[in-house]
């Protein structure tokens, strides 16, 4: 498992240009240099000097973070200041009872007797047969929302759906730096894996995407390297789909997700649908945000501004690829607006 020491290289890399500032929306709304990248960096590079410790205010400012990887996407040194953000609050996670007291909510309730609750009153579609076989991670937007969309729609193009009982990515420990945590979800994961003959594992959600294929840079299994990681839009951006009736649309897209163009080929090719791009469709709509109860000020201006795009555009849907962006959304949608995952909303409308 990787420690902050791991990333001195890419810390000392930082040229301290500021690009950052630019792509950070945090850094927008308070102007001060420790929330973004830039600062980031500064703080880290005394941690590993010892000219600094690893503090609340320090962890507060890494907390800030939206994790959203736009400030990466600019950096001319590409460096990827999600993982370093993670490796970093792995230090102060190892000594701070109550963000591991969190982290055992959440793995126990919140992502496991929750999902495994609900699961229980919504049981498994069967899928069809077929020579092409899949296995869906649904994780636990599955066990919440059920599997029927996404097999019906892989079956209606000769996909057989297999729906192991997987557990949650760990997403949510790696943000909060639990980090060994994590690695038992990646452990779990290829547990599940060997247990099936089939090296193709598709999901719908766009974090669960990113970080199944992010698994390979925290465990060096070689069987992970055998494991082809694909969203379900890459099987259906081909397909022609038409509603019942006409509806018009708008789309967020999540922060870790690789395959937009697949996903506008969709909105734009199908009947009935008529898709409206709200500005700042691309932009975080500040997931990582919901729990920050002590800057609420601070972070409430993302979802706030999230809210009045959507507005905006006229349209009373808001389609995503992303069970967490699908809950943020719905934070301040206050009704004026109806958030929906693109696949369920076409699969119940066609």
């Amino acid at each position: 498992m990787k420690q902050l020491e791991d990333f001195k290289e890419n810390i000392h890399r930082c040229s301290k240009c500021g690009l950052c500032q630019g792509e950070c929306p945090i850094y927008k709304i308070t102007g001060n240099d420790c929330t973004v990248s830039r600062g980031h960096f500064i703080m880290l590079d005394g941690l590993l000097k010892g000219d600094l410790k690893m503090s609340k205010t320090i962890n507060n400012y890494l907390d800030l973070c939206l994790k959203c990887g736009a400030c990466s996407k600019f950096c001319p040194s590409g460096i990827d200041i999600i993982d370093i953000i993670a490796a970093a609050k792995y230090e102060y996670f190892k000594s701070h009872k109550i963000e591991k007291l969190i982290s055992l909510f959440q793995k126990k309730i919140i992502f496991k007797f929750i999902p495994n609750f609900i699961s229980f009153l919504r049981p498994k579609s069967k899928s069809k047969t077929f020579d092409k076989k899949v296995l869906y991670f649904g994780g636990c937007g599955s066990k919440i929302k059920g599997d029927k969309a996404i097999v019906k729609l892989l079956n209606n193009i000769g996909v057989e759906v297999i729906n192991p009982e997987f557990s949650c990515c760990g997403i949510s420990l790696f943000m909060r730096g639990d980090l060994e945590s994590f690695n038992n979800s990646i452990n779990n994961y290829i547990n599940v894996l060997k247990k099936y003959d089939i090296k193709e594992v598709v999901t719908t959600c766009a974090s669960c995407e990113k970080t199944l294929k992010d698994y390979i840079k925290w465990n060096d299994s070689e069987f992970l390297k055998e494991i082809k990681v694909k969203n379900i839009y890459e099987y259906l951006a081909e397909q022609s789909f038409e509603l019942k009736k006409p509806v018009k649309v708008t789309f967020h897209k999540p922060c870790n997700i690789s395959n937009y163009p697949e996903i506008e080929k969709i909105l734009n090719n199908t009947k009935n649908l008529e898709y409206i791009e709200m500005k700042d469709f691309d932009k975080c709509c500040g997931l990582n945000a919901i729990t920050k109860f002590k800057k609420y000020k601070i972070t409430s201006k993302v979802f706030v501004q999230k809210r009045e795009n959507i507005k905006s555009s006229g349209a009373k849907y808001v389609l995503t690829s992303c069970l967490g962006c699908e809950a943020a959304l719905r934070l301040y949608a206050f009704g004026a607006y109806k958030v929906y995952d693109l696949i369920d909303f076409i699969s119940d409308r066609i």
